[in-house]
């Protein structure tokens, strides 16, 4: 088993062995600051933290959770960590800093559960009973609660990579939150890079409500290194299959928390596309990182190089093919058009009527083609239907359903010289 590089981990180690009641306090609008508090007894090897705002943010009580007193407080050995807070909120937990080798990855877990029980609940003081799982053991990932009861009590476990010890600060890395109750369930892992001599690790859960009951529970805490291997990074894009013009979105995802991430794409001449900002997100266990290119310019393999802190690598390429060719029949410029559409029985007399008709003043065009008369990518397609009954089928149907938006006209004329007449009326 890799070893464990937390001291008191297990929160075993007997309370006399420091003594301490050292708490960092970080209030709103203004600089943390440390002080001795009394009825926050903090396990050998940590550092109690909470945020104060008094009426929104309160500070906990802290003490040893024994088995002997209640074995379901307890994930293994004599003796687990406990906090509370009572009528009030808190947003707090413990940090240690820990001394690594910069560039080693290490994995963080813990154990922990809740009892969230309110005064009003349905049973007020039942030591067995939280709001939102009632008597069950409860654990759902943050953001999947389906109601505020379940979302009263959320679990995270972080690492500050730079050794920094304010959990608000940027340079943390957060695993996903988890509202767990009842029962011990092992928090989202969280993995790091260190980039520094010394990386801090913070326990911290946040509740929602002043419920009467907010009490948590932390066991078996461990800080490995995961050994030389290099964390695995995902890379891929999107077009799947760009042309030049197009602008292509890298993304890179990785189960294991990066920090410094750059994204550069080089060319088929070796020149590197322009930089453009990173965005970092979460995707359930997933980091992930995007980043959005310039419009291609070169036909051939672009590289995509992706580096982070610890030396970590990966690398990628895409081929861009040449910009796909304008689409032909496009019209210049918009324009109104009107198709005399004359029957397939039509012969040059009826043709010749249609000139005296119109060709003076409209200059309409002229033809026997159904699909002709309707075709194009116009905002306005007019088509002065001659005769319609002697095409074999409905002709306003079959413009309709294939080049819908024409507007259909019909004329009935029993000879040219009445189609002619109808025409200069129109």
């Amino acid at each position: 088993m890799p070893q464990n590089l937390l001291k008191n981990g297990e929160f075993e180690a007997d309370w006399g062995e420091e003594k301490s009641h050292r708490c960092r306090i970080f209030p709103k609008d203004a600089e943390p600051y440390e002080r001795e508090i009394g009825n926050i007894f903090v396990p050998p090897g940590w550092v109690f933290w909470f945020r104060h705002e008094p009426s929104v943010w309160d500070q906990p009580e802290g003490r040893d959770a024994w088995k002997q007193h209640d074995p379901r407080r307890v994930h293994s050995g004599e003796k687990a960590y406990m906090y509370f807070t009572f009528f009030r909120k808190h947003d707090a937990g413990l940090f240690q800093q820990v001394q690594v080798t910069p560039g080693t990855r290490l994995r963080l877990t813990a154990w922990a559960h809740a009892w969230s029980n309110h005064k009003d609940g349905p049973h007020p003081d039942d030591g067995r009973w939280s709001e939102g799982p009632g008597y069950e053991a409860g654990f759902l990932l943050e953001g999947e609660a389906p109601n505020s009861d379940w979302e009263n009590f959320t679990f995270y476990v972080g690492i500050d990579p730079t050794g920094g010890t304010d959990p608000f600060a940027d340079t943390v890395v957060w695993g996903h939150g988890a509202h767990i109750y009842n029962q011990y369930a092992q928090v989202p892992a969280v993995e790091v890079v260190a980039q520094a001599d010394i990386v801090t690790v913070f326990l911290r859960s946040k509740t929602l409500w002043p419920f009467k009951h907010n009490d948590a529970y932390w066991d078996d805490v461990e800080l490995v290194a995961k050994g030389g291997e290099e964390p695995e990074v995902h890379l891929s894009h999107e077009p799947a299959n760009p042309r030049v013009g197009d602008v292509v979105t890298i993304e890179a995802r990785s189960l294991t928390a990066l920090s410094d991430v750059l994204i550069v794409v080089r060319q088929p001449t070796g020149a590197e596309l322009p930089r453009t900002e990173v965005v970092a997100r979460r995707d359930g266990d997933w980091y992930a990182w995007t980043y959005t290119t310039s419009p291609l310019s070169e036909v051939g393999t672009h590289e995509i190089m992706f580096s982070a802190a610890g030396d970590v690598e990966a690398t990628a390429t895409f081929d861009c093919a040449p910009g796909a060719p304008p689409p032909r029949g496009l019209p210049r410029a918009q324009y109104e058009r009107t198709y005399v559409l004359l029957p397939p029985d039509a012969d040059a007399a009826w043709a010749l009527a249609v000139v005296d008709g119109v060709w003076d003043r409209h200059r309409y065009t002229i033809g026997s083609s159904a699909d002709d008369a309707g075709i194009g990518d116009l905002d306005a397609r007019r088509v002065i239907a001659v005769n319609p009954g002697k095409w074999p089928s409905d002709l306003r149907a079959f413009f309709k359903e294939y080049y819908p938006g024409v507007e259909y006209v019909a004329i009935e004329a029993e000879t040219p010289d009445e189609l002619t007449q109808k025409l200069k009326q129109l």
